[in-house]
């Protein structure tokens, strides 16, 4: 029953928003002609996730011949991803986006995905996460729970950005504090690497840094100059030591009311936005923004990753000790298939 009162309540929270952000406040409600599908996100309204939230309404719209209209609510506008997860799953707000990790909220086989190194690259945990054998896997638990995945999204690796010096060994990072994000998995193993992990909302990261409470934080290329941390962080040193991609999903309440029509035509927008992101604009976007970091005097260095590959190996010595038979299944699944890619 408690339960019960939280969703409801938690729709309040989300119709109220809505009508106070001049979006609708009803799943699915039709704007003239058109469904309208309310993307609500964490990321800022400008960036290069801005930027392919463009595309994707685009293709939206496109394939469903104007029949589907993408509204897009940046910067939490709708609540944070907790209160859009609940909007989601009652379907009063049809689509959102989030790091892999971050669904550990609803099934702890999820948390295999902060493991520090599990891939070698962005590309190859894209193309082993899009490999039947383990897409059916994550798909059923997604459809579970409420959801629809319609693309896959690399981010890249993140690595360490600070106030204070280049990090070539694990050493460098020896007092300190280095913000992750609020995952225990990723705290233990910032930790291992020889930080002081900070375990912070991304909101007050960039005053953190700035005001000296903390001394860097983790992230990708394009999001670090997105974010603006070149103007507080003389250095990036590319240990790219998480790899944790997106996903982008709808309520499959919602998806189930729509016509066959316009289910096929959002599942084909998502496939060509998949296309267009791991191949074009997120590639494309990293280029551009270590440009622009350099421009900006930021000093990036390449980074020998064994001793910090060696530091965290007990952190997946345990997490894979400690883990559930669905964590094992999908670690083991996931080391089997990468080998193709």
């Amino acid at each position: 029953m408690k339960k019960l009162v939280s969703l409801f309540c938690a729709a309040a929270m989300v119709l109220s928003m809505a009508a106070c952000s001049g979006g609708s406040n009803t799943a699915g409600t039709e704007d003239g002609n058109a469904t309208v599908v309310k993307y609500s996100v964490v990321f800022a309204s400008s960036g290069t996730q801005a930027d392919g939230a463009a595309v994707l309404s685009d293709l939206i719209e496109e394939h469903s011949d104007g029949r589907l209209k993408m509204e897009f609510y940046p910067s939490s506008q709708l609540g944070d991803k907790i209160a859009t997860f609940e909007g989601l799953q009652i379907a009063t707000i049809e689509m959102t986006e989030c790091a892999l990790t971050d669904l550990s909220t609803f099934n702890s086989m999820w948390s295999v995905f902060s493991l520090p190194y599990l891939w070698n690259s962005g590309d190859q945990a894209i193309q082993t996460i899009m490999d039947p054998a383990v897409s059916e896997v994550l798909e059923a638990d997604m459809e579970a729970n409420g959801f629809k995945i319609i693309a896959w999204t690399d981010l890249g690796s993140r690595s360490i950005v600070n106030t204070k010096r280049p990090i070539n060994t694990p050493e460098d990072l020896h007092g300190l504090k280095i913000r992750c994000m609020e995952d225990a998995v990723l705290a233990d193993a910032t930790t291992a690497m020889g930080a002081i992990a900070t375990p912070l909302a991304f909101s007050e990261v960039y005053t953190g840094m700035q005001q000296g409470t903390l001394d860097g934080a983790d992230y990708q290329i394009p999001n670090v100059y997105a974010s603006a941390w070149q103007e507080i962080c003389p250095y990036m040193s590319l240990t790219e030591h998480f790899t944790i991609p997106d996903v982008v999903f709808v309520s499959k309440a919602w998806f189930d009311r729509l016509s066959a029509e316009d289910q096929q035509a959002l599942l084909d927008a998502g496939q060509e936005f998949t296309e267009q992101w791991n191949s074009v604009i997120w590639p494309n976007a990293t280029d551009t923004a270590r440009e622009g970091l350099e421009a900006a005097g930021m000093t990036i260095n390449e980074v020998d990753k064994e001793p910090f590959i060696e530091a965290v190996q007990p952190v997946i010595d345990e997490f894979l000790q400690n883990a559930t038979d669905e964590q094992k299944n999908l670690y083991n699944l996931l080391i089997k298939t990468r080998e193709k890619y």
